[in-house]
């Protein structure tokens, strides 16, 4: 889809074509309100974007289409370099991002969003724009997820008392979303991992913990 573009980077100077800045096209209409407030400049366009495309309501395409570009900058050398290379000219970089969407099926509120950053010289906040989307949509869709780390494959009774553990975290009204982790190198206990809170009560944490104590133990006895 839309990293099938990228050929497009090879070898070619594209003609300028205008594009008008993103905020200006969104002001034009009356946006619902966001359902949380972000604070940043990427926070701020992806707030905006999440207000068009709640308004056109394609949300969720929306969504997919950036984690699309997210995967195709990571991805693809080439349109890497068009997001951080400092010397490439702004309306070449235009150029190129209308390239890449314009037969990619992609909604015009991402066309317009991925115009306004090239020409502002902001590929680079894409991920960033990205992350701040993903927050407004859980937000909206009312889900708090959480990560739960443990050293051993959960069996269905420490599923259900992990959940009971991990809910105490989340405020009424909110669903919880659970991803479940084995990494053996926390020997025992569990992991909570939200997007704004990190909950570790492994036999790992415990032991570094002891072993910090006696360390300073026996460095107050020497001292």
């Amino acid at each position: 889809m839309l990293a099938r573009g990228a050929a497009l980077l090879a070898g070619r100077v594209l003609e300028a074509t205008g594009t008008r800045a993103f905020a200006a096209a969104a002001t034009q209409i009356k946006l619902p309100d966001a359902p949380v407030s972000l604070s940043g400049t990427s926070a701020s366009i992806a707030t905006l974007t999440w207000q068009v495309a709640a308004k056109e309501k394609q949300l969720e395409k929306v969504q997919d289409e950036l984690h699309q570009m997210v995967a195709a900058f990571k991805e693809l050398p080439e349109l890497a370099r068009v997001a951080v290379d400092p010397f490439l000219n702004v309306r070449l970089k235009a150029n190129i991002v209308n390239a890449v969407l314009k037969d990619s099926g992609a909604t015009e509120i991402t066309k317009r969003l991925f115009a306004a950053l090239a020409e502002e010289n902001a590929l680079a906040a894409t991920l960033q724009v990205s992350a701040a989307f993903d927050e407004l949509m859980l937000a909206h869709k009312k889900e708090v997820h959480c990560n739960i780390i443990t050293a051993e494959p959960l069996d269905k009774l420490e599923r259900v008392e992990l959940r009971k553990q991990a809910e105490q975290f989340v405020e009424p009204g909110f669903k919880l979303v659970m991803q479940e982790k084995v990494d053996r190198k926390l020997v025992g206990g569990f992991i909570l991992e939200f997007e704004d809170r990190l909950v570790d009560m492994s036999v790992r944490k415990k032991l570094e913990e002891f072993n910090a104590l006696v360390f300073k133990l026996e460095t107050d006895l020497r001292g």
